[in-house]
């Protein structure tokens, strides 16, 4: 076999050799990148996906897949190295942090579950600002006509005192108090749970998200709820969504090397190895993911499935056809070594160690095996040069390794991408099912990164600067297959992803360093997105929410104090800023949560809980504040009922009347 068709057989991965020089010994670190035989843009689609035969399958799929990247200094094997995100710049900072869940984009006055506006002589409502129409989020607030329900805080260090009655609420703040507004001047707790947790609202049956268990209640008589049933999690929920009835679980299972399966991710939920989906080459299983099916009436799961992939950072798109989930891929370090090696340093090595190096890389043994042989030939042939030359080969060797890296820098980070088929949700026998598999350069930030349009799957990503490269921004754009179609890549140099919001044909990213570049992508052509316009300002937007005439609000940080923006992007080419505020409080619940923003589009304004202050804005009008709400604590939500604004934090709800925005109650949640 030539060495140049030994890089043809290069299929998922490769590693690069780092050399560092510490005084006058040489230490060798092998460090993770990626993928060799990929197009020039780093993307790739994964095979077929297939089941696992049984628990020995599973067991040796386990024992095929690589292990964490190892260092050595001379023949130790001493300490891990982190790869994956070395040189990047740090994440956001604690003033505004981005909402960690999932999109199908929709216009500003349609983004929600229901119609905020009157109908047939009802009184209106607002809903939990949501992504996908018809596909509800949990939030510790959801809203009614006639029953409001809100589950604040635990307070730390506030328990269930022993012998206390476990049907009896504990005596605390925490617990899920509902709200009775049929007077909407004047509501009032009507009854109070003893869980707490987000919240879901099928019809009747309040499904509440309580630490490891999830819990339906009865709630057709808000002042007697009955609880009906109850189901215990093994494992971590990653996220729930609502649709048609239907509540789709995602949870996340480790994996028992000894044990893989069943999976267990839910009581009486049992997923037998034979429905356990994986990619057929073998690659980090440690975490079993499974999308379940559940009925909010009684509990019960119409049906679930599995697929297993690597730990980690899972961001969640969930539309009423398809759960797409994500997590990290991890890569084979011993064809990541081959390729540098063979590829780069060639015209270096002498054809004894290169003879060597091809022999392994046709051996049949395990990929850590073979990177262990790989560094003793490294090794090996460093140690059987002069010192004076050893020490120039280590120097020339860090300085190939830094190069490569800036060249191949989408092969260092990827992203799994596997799609869960759903089907007969409006009917009588839901089914959900593994189907596509694919993968991208880079990692999302959060919910907002991922959007699906006409088949059409999209997700932004931040490639992490790694070995002194700089960190670059990504948009993908995937068929139903998971397979690339285009994209585009290169965006905000040195910087990372803060927020990202999809509208149509048009994507809006903010990516941020020192400054805010707000980035317009025109993705009408999937097979040719383009950059079409880019605007630079100071500050970040963690949030992005369209508004009506070709705008887009953009709600972050400038200078550690909440900051709002309005971009103009009526021509995509040049966008502008047609107005922007700097608030006088250092958070916004919308950091944690995009649940906490809200619109009102029969009065054109928007509510955003800036620390103790609810202010209100009127978008149709630039940034004029309307009116603001100070309360004795930090504020976490509001929402409207007839023409009543609700503002809530942990200890009270205030009711402010839209028509003159004069108070008229103070509602305590205490007790």
């Amino acid at each position: 076999m030539s060495r140049t068709a030994s890089l043809s057989t290069v299929q998922m991965a490769v590693v690069v050799a780092v050399a560092i020089v510490a005084g006058g010994a040489g230490a060798i670190i092998l460090a993770d990148v990626a993928p060799a035989d990929r197009p020039a843009d780093g993307t790739a689609q994964e095979p077929a996906v297939s089941t696992f035969d049984s628990a020995e399958e599973f067991r040796s799929y386990i024992r095929a897949a690589d292990r964490p990247t190892r260092a050595f200094r001379g023949d130790d094997v001493s300490r891990e190295v982190e790869t994956a995100d070395a040189g990047g710049d740090a994440a956001p900072g604690d003033a505004v942090r981005a909402q960690t869940e999932t999109p199908q984009s929709t216009p500003a006055e349609e983004v929600s579950t229901r119609s905020a506006d009157v109908a047939d002589g009802e009184r209106r409502a607002s809903d939990t600002n949501v992504q996908v129409t018809g596909v509800d989020e949990p939030d510790v607030l959801k809203t009614t006509p006639e029953t409001v329900y809100y589950s604040p805080r635990d307070r730390p260090g506030i328990v269930r005192e022993a012998g206390d009655d476990a049907d009896d609420p504990p005596d605390r703040e925490a617990g899920v108090r509902l709200i009775d507004a049929s007077d909407p001047a004047a509501p009032e707790v009507a009854s109070r749970l003893d869980v707490s947790g987000k919240l879901l609202l099928s019809g009747d049956t309040l499904v509440v998200f309580d630490g490891n268990a999830v819990v339906g209640y009865d709630v057709s008589d808000r002042e007697n709820p009955e609880r009906t049933w109850s189901r215990e999690l093994s494992g971590r929920l990653v996220t729930a969504r609502l649709h048609a009835d239907t509540v789709y679980l995602v949870t996340a299972d480790g994996v028992d090397r000894r044990e893989p399966c069943p999976v267990e991710p839910m009581d009486g939920v049992s997923v037998p190895c034979t429905e356990i989906h994986h990619p057929a080459e073998p690659t980090a299983a440690d975490t079993t993911y499974t999308v379940m099916l559940l009925d909010p009436a009684d509990g019960s799961v119409d049906d679930s499935a599995s697929f297993v992939g690597s730990g980690g950072s899972t961001v969640v798109h969930v539309s009423p056809g398809t759960v797409h989930v994500t997590y990290p891929q991890r890569v084979d370090r011993a064809e990541l070594m081959t390729e540098f090696l063979l590829e780069n340093q060639s015209d270096r090595l002498n054809d004894e160690t290169l003879d060597r190096i091809e022999e392994i890389q046709g051996y049949d043994i395990g990929p850590r095996t073979k990177r262990i042989e790989l560094r003793r030939a490294v090794r090996s042939w460093l140690a059987g040069l002069p010192e004076s030359e050893r020490r120039e080969a280590e120097r020339k060797l860090s300085e190939d390794r830094r190069a490569w890296a800036a060249d191949n820098k989408r092969q260092f980070v990827r992203t799994g991408i596997v799609a869960f088929d759903v089907t007969g949700v409006d009917g009588e026998n839901p089914t959900v099912a593994a189907g596509a598999t694919g993968s991208v350069p880079g990692r999302p930030l959060d919910q907002f990164s991922m959007d699906v349009d006409d088949g059409e799957f999209r997700i932004a990503t931040t490639v992490p600067g790694a070995m002194g490269a700089d960190s670059e921004n990504d948009l993908y754009v995937l068929d139903e297959s998971l397979e690339v179609t285009g994209s585009v890549t290169g965006m905000g140099i040195t910087e990372r992803i803060y927020s990202v919001r999809y509208v149509g044909d048009e994507a809006y990213i903010v990516t941020f360093r020192r400054v805010d570049p707000f980035h317009v992508v025109d993705l009408s052509d999937p097979a040719d997105p383009t950059l079409e316009g880019e605007l630079k300002l100071p500050g970040f937007s963690s949030y992005l929410h369209p508004l009506p005439g070709d705008r887009v609000l953009g709600i972050g940080e400038e200078n550690g104090k909440v900051k709002l923006v309005v971009f103009d992007v009526s021509e995509p080419s040049n966008p502008t800023v047609e107005t922007d505020r700097i608030l006088d409080a250092r958070f916004s619940a919308v950091a944690d949560s995009h649940h906490a923003f809200l619109m009102d589009r029969r009065n054109g304004v928007f509510f955003l809980p800036a620390g103790e202050t609810a202010y209100v804005f009127d978008y149709t009008d630039g940034l004029s504040v309307e009116t603001t709400i100070a309360t004795g604590d930090r504020v976490q939500r509001t929402a409207y009922v007839g023409d009543y604004l609700y503002v809530f934090d942990d200890d009270s709800v205030t009711v402010v009347d839209e028509r003159d925005w004069e108070r008229t109650e103070e509602l305590s949640l205490a007790g």
